[in-house]
């Protein structure tokens, strides 16, 4: 199989070569890539489904490393497979720690490249981006020491990445960007680097939070964004922060916790984004956020009904806020008419069974 891949992006780069950039939009050079396509398909299918997959994984795994990421990292963008990245997520999700030493590697050649076409413009290679954040989640998930490793900078184009997703007007990617936020978080917050990374990132994560929570576009993220404020204010209060999240450089007053260092800085974020609104307003807001933080219905409701008073959002059709509650209500509504014989004909229940 990696002897047919191989074979085919050879062809593949040697048209492009000749012919041009255009030449990538020809027939010859699209059918090449088909084949390419259902090789990845068939090897994702095949590792998926082994039963010795340790073995099969010390065996197959190390030889595709060159021809299947080298040929992606050396490829033209236009001639990257969007399946490679399906390919390695579903490697990490399937041997997963077992795959930590591959992660530096996997990161040189899919990372850098990927992200120079998807972060152009939100149109672009739309295969492209949801599979890079699926690659992106899966090491978060089963390799997070690999992501430890990585230098600073790094680091910053991983968080860079995942801020440009959830800023996305496309739901699935902006979801996906949040889910993977929240993995992050959590990871680092249970690992030794958790001061060193929240220094780094806390006040930034806070401000691009609220400002898609604030912008009308990204309503239906609501619920997400909801998870990651609740996620840094009660990280804020738990002690589990022992350094300053404030730089001493450029901040001459000593606050006496990182809580109250936080709590003037929302509110001078906020009044910012909502000058209409008064500053004894802004404060109120944010001291509840503080009181109801450990109770996330009331966390929620706390913060919906500052969105929904809002001048940006008086006058919107503002149903996406209220999603989660309106699914909670069908599902008692349907439970409660299945519990009534004969009300829901078998034949529905059948189909609903076959749609989920």
């Amino acid at each position: 199989m990696l002897n047919v891949y191989r074979m085919y992006s050879e062809l593949i780069s040697s048209s492009i070569a000749e012919g041009g950039p255009y030449a990538s939009k020809t027939s010859y050079v699209k059918l090449l890539r088909s084949v390419k396509r259902e090789t990845l398909k068939l090897i994702e299918t095949f590792l998926d489904k082994a039963e010795d997959q340790a073995q099969i994984g010390k065996q197959f795994v190390p030889p595709m490393m060159d021809p299947v990421l080298g040929d992606y990292a050396r490829n033209l963008p236009d001639a990257r497979e969007s399946e490679v990245l399906s390919l390695f997520a579903t490697i990490i999700n399937k041997y997963k720690a077992a795959m930590i030493e591959d992660v530096p590697r996997i990161f040189e050649a899919v990372f850098q490249c990927t992200l120079e076409m998807i972060t152009k413009n939100f149109e672009d290679y739309p295969e492209h981006r949801l599979k890079f954040f699926s690659l992106l989640r899966a090491i978060a998930t089963h390799c997070f020491p690999a992501l430890i490793r990585l230098s600073s900078e790094q680091l910053k184009l991983v968080m860079d990445s995942i801020i440009w997703a959830f800023r996305h007007t496309e739901r699935n990617i902006a979801e996906t960007g949040l889910n993977l936020l929240l993995e992050m978080l959590k990871n680092f917050q249970a690992s030794e680097f958790c001061n060193q990374f929240y220094r780094s990132y806390f006040l930034t994560i806070e401000q691009e939070i609220f400002a898609v929570l604030t912008d009308t576009f990204h309503k239906p993220g609501f619920k997400l964004h909801i998870l990651v404020l609740q996620h840094l204010f009660c990280l804020v209060e738990s002690g589990a922060l022992t350094e300053p999240l404030w730089d001493a450089a450029t901040i001459s007053y000593s606050y006496p916790n990182n809580a109250m260092f936080v709590r003037e800085y929302t509110i001078k974020l906020l009044s910012t984004s909502f000058p209409n609104m008064t500053a004894s307003e802004v404060s109120q807001f944010v001291n509840g956020l503080y009181e109801s933080r450990n109770d996330l219905s009331a966390f929620k409701n706390h913060i919906r009904d500052f969105l929904v008073q809002s001048k940006e959002f008086s006058a919107q059709d503002n149903k996406d806020l209220y999603a989660e509650e309106a699914a909670t209500q069908r599902e008692r509504e349907r439970q409660r008419m299945l519990s009534i014989p004969g009300l829901i004909a078998p034949n529905d229940i059948q189909d609903e069974m076959l749609d989920s």
